[in-house]
């Protein structure tokens, strides 16, 4: 197990919170400290499906899914593990909604990623986890192979706790080594999933950061932003859009980035806005940015014997 997450179980420590406060804290009860710790996700994952092995929980923020999925792929590569279920999750919670109001980063009706009028991120719930495991052994059981991952780029650039490098640094050397790392080149990539939050800072950084790795090529290529529909399901969110990215390989169709009615001149690559797309994909990226500079970039392809 491989498990991203931003909160671990905010709820639990929510519940802890109001029987403080209404001072009924034995209500509590002994089994708080078996639920609230961030690294239960997967303990308790695997215990109920009876895994043994690897099982890690990675609290690396909006980036976990992609950070979750890249050391899967590690263990696998390493041979310390033979399949991994790998991906994110995060529970809706008031500790983030409170959160992200006080930094004035919730829209106040709809998330608009790469609009001119994007006003902030809306705050979703969700959790997806894909299975990894060798091409030969996904043929041998018959498995319904949905694409092959090929690399992953992670860094750190620290430029600030909650703003993102203002010309997209850390990001640029995700994708960069994601890149590399996958074997493949800017010109193969046939889609990006952006991180696409919806703030004014993210996206236009997050363009900037996709001028600098893919130069002209950028223009090409198709990029959006699933969070414009299911909203920003922190740890989670990359994971999502790993599958989605699985999904376009598979089926040759890219979602699109709702609510994009007025481009922002300065956000000028094709964001897909407001219809999916029937388009070929071989390569897709998918890219995850998050607090304190965590950045990430996955490359997904379809899968060739």
């Amino acid at each position: 197990m491989s498990i991203g997450t931003t909160s671990g179980e905010p709820r639990e420590i929510e519940r802890f919170d109001d029987h403080y406060v209404s001072e009924a804290l034995e209500r509590s009860g002994p089994e708080f400290m078996a639920l609230y710790p961030c690294h239960v996700i997967a303990a308790h994952v695997a215990t109920e499906l009876r895994f043994a092995g690897v099982n890690m929980t990675i609290p690396t923020a909006c980036a976990a899914g992609n950070y979750a999925i890249a050391h899967a792929f590690d263990m696998l590569r390493s041979g310390r593990a033979e399949v991994m279920l790998a991906g994110g999750s995060d529970a809706f919670s008031r500790i983030t909604y409170a959160g992200f109001a006080r930094l004035g980063a919730i829209a106040p009706d709809v998330c608009q990623p790469f609009d001119r009028n994007r006003k902030g991120m809306i705050p979703g719930e969700g959790a997806a986890i894909l299975v990894l495991e060798p091409y030969s052994r996904a043929l041998k059981r018959g498995a319904r192979i949905y694409a092959e991952v090929a690399g992953y780029g992670l860094s750190c650039d620290a430029h600030h706790m909650t703003a993102a490098h203002p010309q997209g640094d850390g990001a640029a050397r995700a994708m960069e080594k994601a890149l590399l790392h996958g074997g493949v080149t800017p010109a193969e990539v046939g889609y990006i999933s952006a991180h696409g939050t919806g703030t004014p800072t993210n996206d236009l950084c997050e363009t900037i950061a996709v001028k600098r790795v893919f130069k002209d090529e950028a223009y090409r290529i198709p990029i959006s932003s699933i969070k414009s529909m299911i909203g920003h399901t922190m740890g989670a969110a990359s994971a999502i859009e790993a599958a989605v990215c699985a999904l376009a390989i598979f089926d040759g169709r890219i979602p699109p980035t709702m609510h994009l009615e007025d481009p922002d001149p300065e956000c000028d690559l094709d964001y897909v806005p407001n219809e999916a797309r029937e388009h070929r994909v071989r390569v897709a990226m998918n890219n995850a940015y998050a607090f304190g500079g965590n950045n990430s970039s996955l490359i997904l392809k379809t899968c060739e014997a």
